[in-house]
């Protein structure tokens, strides 16, 4: 019985490791065109019943997830003379669990605003669907961050350096219009309140998330920042 609840679970878990091929690029593609509409479609899924959410997408925080494991592997690929890590972080998992934390960050900021500008109480059932929907939001940027790196690790090379800086100004730019679009519309705030409200979320929040990144990088790898 039991051996056969386990071949149950390994044929569900194929399944929906095989659909994200499909529904992977498809909710993505959703999301760049149609951000707003997928903002929304997020937090009506979740009234459904469980077994019926997201049933033609992939859920936002596994979106996020995935996502970031791609990035992941693409950025260990391409930068094989990257300095090694060390500590917990030698395990990529560790390392690939520390980035999906800090940058689940964003979503966190962006969700707990929403929450303050609304006047709402922070509760499980009020925060989770304003954070899925959040998570939607952070995955074309922080693709677009993660390849605008990519591209600029080449310090020798003018025109990826300019690529890899046009691809995080584009990110960065298409993710403060969605996020005042969004403040603007749910929280019914004039859009003038919800930018500024946006540009000092994001003028605190991605200095902080690129420090912590680099002061733990730099340590897990044995850099001293200060010679």
């Amino acid at each position: 019985m039991d051996f056969m609840r386990l071949l149950k679970s390994i044929e569900e878990l194929l399944y929906e490791l095989i659909s994200w091929v499909i529904f992977y690029p498809l909710t993505l593609w959703r999301i760049i065109r149609h951000p707003l509409a997928t903002l929304g479609y997020a937090e009506r899924e979740l009234q459904q019943p469980e077994e019926q959410q997201f049933d033609d997408a992939v859920s936002p925080p596994i979106l996020l997830l995935v996502s970031l494991g791609l990035v992941h592997v693409l950025s260990r690929t391409v930068l094989e003379d990257a300095p090694a890590m060390t500590g917990i972080f030698a395990d990529e998992r560790n390392l690939l669990a520390f980035r999906a934390i800090m940058f689940s960050m964003f979503p966190l900021l962006f969700s707990l605003i929403q929450l303050r500008v609304e006047r709402a109480r922070v509760t499980r059932s009020i925060f989770k669907p304003i954070f899925y929907a959040q998570c939607y939001a952070t995955v074309p940027f922080v693709i677009s961050l993660t390849l605008g790196l990519l591209f600029m690790s080449d310090e020798t090379d003018m025109v990826s350096m300019m690529v890899g800086l046009g691809l995080m100004l584009t990110g960065l730019v298409w993710y403060g219009v969605v996020q005042a679009l969004w403040l603007s519309i749910t929280s019914k705030l004039h859009i003038g309140w919800a930018v500024a409200t946006v540009m000092l979320t994001l003028a605190f929040a991605v200095p902080l998330v690129g420090l912590i990144g680099i002061v733990v990088g730099a340590a897990s790898s044995g850099i001293t920042l200060l010679e």
